[in-house]
């Protein structure tokens, strides 16, 4: 739990993460004619990974015209502070968001100081428990950000915060701190790289933590093209071992791999470790399932997720974390039928980019509540529930896949994750894709929104703790205590 003390705030690595949706509404607030700053009031929730502590920005408090003064620099008024700090709801954080008139990630004048420090962060503090958020926007929608801590009685210091994201429909757009996250210097390795999408893509793109679920046949592909684009920091999670059945599809796997039960990530990070391109490269190995505590909070510590997962659970979580972690998710799915005779009959693949303003698995009919609930209940392991099914439902839970399959999804999972941080339709497409191997045919819609009333739309933002709200601990608790080695719809990749 961490406090408005500042040893508690210095503990951990922070962020701050906002939707593209209230990003729009402040750059409308901050939009002036002439040489005018303004401020507003926010609220947030914390959102705590395994190291990492994001504040999730909630809603702006706006000011009216008479709580705010105007005349070039901007202030608050006291009855504006009462105001905002009676709007605050328990758990709910407190912070103050003002604008300056240049470019980048901006520094503090001393009236920013006096404001925050000696104005607002004990007030704040006492108020919600929770330091005060300071932020600022620069005019080329630059953010920055830090937090103000308790270090002795009525003496609160600043802690840099060295990312704020902004996740929406049009991107991944990352404000990093130019000490604290130093963009790095050009590498002539990735020379070719470079020139396709530019060099400011590119920095962004080494400085965003990316993260792999499941390492199989698709993750492995994604975990080597991740490695030679330039990516510096990857996190890599699948609980399970490499086996001989993996072989034909699993990238850099090999039989001595499967005769000593090494791990898929083992075997990835041993990969990226002879081909990464970046100065600096900094892979995390979790060998853990999706579904524990764990595996959320690793996957909480990343700023988008490529899901390489086939099964419904896994999915249905990291579809949860999109939206009320603000951490968008990639993902991809393969299905391939075959004749009685074991003959090619229908074969297609999807990939699709899920989060704020954008359409959610279950509404992209890429994911099914029912699959979920056979899925938490076993039913997708059970032979004897999956031989008795209709003919159509079998052919839908085989998870049949070949290497070629493989390549395709993954490259376009990659590409929608480089387009994202480009902001690049021209790199990802416009929207989700969907490809038909006969005849040959890829199907592009236009990204849209969730369905009216949809249950993850409505988590946007909201920081709820996934491993309790879907289970996912009691599940490898559960499946623990029966002696089973593999949890109930923890399969990654079909193996």
């Amino acid at each position: 739990m961490i406090t408005h003390q500042l040893d508690s705030i210095q503990s951990r690595e922070l962020s701050v993460a906002m939707t593209g949706d209230l990003d729009g509404l402040l750059r409308q607030h901050f939009a002036h004619q002439g040489r005018q700053e303004d401020l507003t009031f926010v609220t947030w929730r914390w959102s705590h990974g395994a190291t990492r502590s994001t504040m999730v920005l909630q809603r702006a408090i706006l000011p009216a015209d008479d709580e705010r003064i105007l005349d070039g620099n901007v202030s608050f008024t006291s009855e504006y502070l009462t105001r905002a700090l009676g709007e605050v709801v328990p758990g709910e954080g407190f912070g103050l968001i003002h604008s300056h008139l240049g470019p980048g990630w901006q520094g503090m004048s001393w009236d920013d100081v006096v404001a925050e420090r000696d104005r607002l962060a004990g007030a704040v503090s006492g108020r919600t428990g929770l330091p005060l958020l300071g932020m600022t926007w620069g005019t080329d929608g630059t953010w920055s950000a830090r937090a103000w801590g308790r270090s002795a009685p009525f003496v609160y210091d600043r802690v840099e915060i060295p990312l704020v994201r902004v996740v929406g429909p049009d991107g991944l757009a990352m404000s990093f701190h130019p000490q604290d996250r130093p963009a790095p210097a050009p590498v002539p390795a990735q020379e070719a790289t470079v020139s396709v999408w530019g060099e400011r893509a590119q920095k962004d793109i080494a400085r965003t933590r990316v993260g792999i679920i499941g390492l199989g046949s698709v993750g492995s592909i994604v975990a080597e093209a991740l490695s030679r684009v330039g990516f510096s920091h990857v996190v890599l999670l699948d609980f399970d071992h490499i086996k001989i059945r993996n072989l034909d599809r699993t990238m850099h796997a090999t039989r001595d791999d499967a005769l000593s039960e090494t791990k898929k990530v083992n075997v990835a990070a041993r990969a990226i470790a002879d081909s990464h391109t970046a100065a600096d490269m900094t892979v995390q190995q979790i060998p853990e399932t999706l579904l524990s505590e764990a595996g959320v909070l690793a996957a909480l510590d990343c700023d988008v997720l490529i899901s390489c997962v086939d099964r419904p659970w896994p999915r249905w979580i990291l579809n949860g974390l999109a939206y009320a972690h603000l951490v968008p998710v990639i993902d991809g799915g393969i299905f391939a039928a075959v004749t009685p005779a074991g003959r090619p009959l229908h074969i297609d693949w999807r990939i699709h980019t899920v989060g704020p303003g954008r359409a959610c698995l279950v509404c992209l009919g890429a994911l099914l509540r029912s699959d979920v609930g056979l899925d938490r209940d076993g039913l997708l392991d059970d032979p004897d529930y999956i031989a008795n099914l209709p003919p159509s439902e079998r052919e839908r839970y085989s998870r049949r896949n070949v290497f070629p399959f493989s390549l395709a999804v993954a490259a376009h999972e990659v590409l929608h994750l480089v387009g994202m941080i480009a902001a690049s339709s021209r790199v990802s497409g416009i929207g989700p894709q969907h490809y038909q191997a006969y005849p040959g045919r890829m199907d592009v819609a236009a990204t849209k929104r969730c369905e009216p009333g949809c249950e993850f739309e409505a988590m946007t933002a909201s920081a709820i703790a996934l491993a309790e709200q879907f289970g996912c601990e009691q599940a490898v608790q559960a499946d623990s205590r029966q002696g089973m080695h593999r949890p109930p719809g923890a399969g990654y990749d079909p193996s």
